[in-house]
Order: structure tokens, then C-alpha cells, then sequence
């Protein structure tokens, strides 16, 4: 009877282990400091952009959806950052997979977003960055190219600004 009640608790162990790794394994891998990783993202309105080219800058990628309103009521705000402080820092929009590209053409359009939106339309670009699980992430890149910091859910604007003046842009021009 013993030996039941403790193959019962290991197994229990095992299962509430390998859950916490599955749910917590791609954030470690892509936690503050980390090396981002170098991709070409294919752009919503053709062509690519390519992640490695833009070192030596910062860039802010923001995880949205169109069917997410709190990513939806952000997008004016940070096309006000990207143009209050162009030059200084790079800003693309990753629209997660399950997105319908004309509804990404149809708000980013009435949002005026300026900024390259890409539509990561078979995921790869969220699972290089360790996935994107709640929408909007945003991913913070350093110019040195590592990963400064990952917010999930969102930040607003003013928070934002304060992240990103913290977190390198500034450091990055000197």
C-alpha cells in the first residue's frame, strides 16, 4: 500500500515537472540578456526585413493580433512613439498566424501604422522568440542584439517609453 501512495507522488512530480517546463522552457530561453535570434521576416505588404541587418539600433517587436482589442487600441500609440523617435530605434509589428491578412491591412491602415508590420503566418517568427502566448508581447532588442526585455500583455504608452529610454535606446546612440 505504501509503495502505491509513493509511485503515485512520483508520477505526480513527473507530470507537474515536465508541465512547468513545457509552460516555462521558451521564456528562459529567451529571458533578458539573451542573444536574439536572426531572422527574415516576410512583410505584410511584400518583401522582408531582415533582424540581423538592424544591429547597432534598437527594436521593439510588438506581438499583435486584430482580433485582440487591447493590441488594437495600442497600435496608435506606438506609431506615435515610432514617430516621435525614428531614427532612434526600429519598431515592427508581428501579427500572429491565425490573423487575417486583410484584416491586418484594414486596421493597421486605419491606424496609420507607418512602422514594417510582418505577418508571421506560419508562426516562426513567435516560436524563434520563444512564442508569444499572450498578445501583445512586446520583445525589446538592444543594439548589441540581446534581448533587454519581454513584456507580456501589453505595456501602456508612457510605461513604454520609460522601458525603452532604460532599457538602451538611449545607451545605444552614445
Amino acid at each position: 500500500m505504501a509503495w502505491r501512495k509513493a509511485v503515485l507522488a512520483l508520477a505526480l512530480a513527473l507530470v507537474a515537472g515536465v508541465a512547468l517546463w513545457w509552460t516555462l522552457a521558451p521564456t528562459w530561453r529567451h529571458r533578458a540578456g539573451t542573444l536574439a535570434p536572426a531572422l527574415v521576416m516576410p512583410l505584410l505588404g511584400g518583401g522582408n526585413i531582415d533582424l540581423a541587418r538592424l544591429r547597432g539600433r534598437p527594436v521593439l517587436i510588438d506581438f499583435w493580433a486584430p482580433d485582440c482589442a487591447p493590441c488594437v487600441a495600442e497600435l496608435p500609440e506606438l506609431e506615435r512613439l515610432a514617430r516621435a523617435d525614428a531614427g532612434r530605434f526600429t519598431l515592427i509589428g508581428v501579427a500572429m498566424s491565425y490573423s487575417d491578412p486583410d484584416a491586418l491591412r484594414a486596421i493597421a491602415a486605419r491606424a496609420g501604422i507607418s512602422y514594417p508590420l510582418v505577418w508571421d503566418r506560419d508562426g516562426r517568427v513567435a516560436a524563434a522568440f520563444g512564442g508569444a502566448r499572450v498578445t501583445p508581447t512586446q520583445v525589446l532588442i538592444g543594439g548589441d542584439g540581446r534581448i533587454q526585455a519581454r513584456v507580456e500583455g501589453g505595456l501602456a504608452g508612457p510605461l513604454l517609453r520609460q522601458v525603452l529610454r532604460h532599457d538602451g535606446v538611449n545607451d545605444a546612440q552614445r
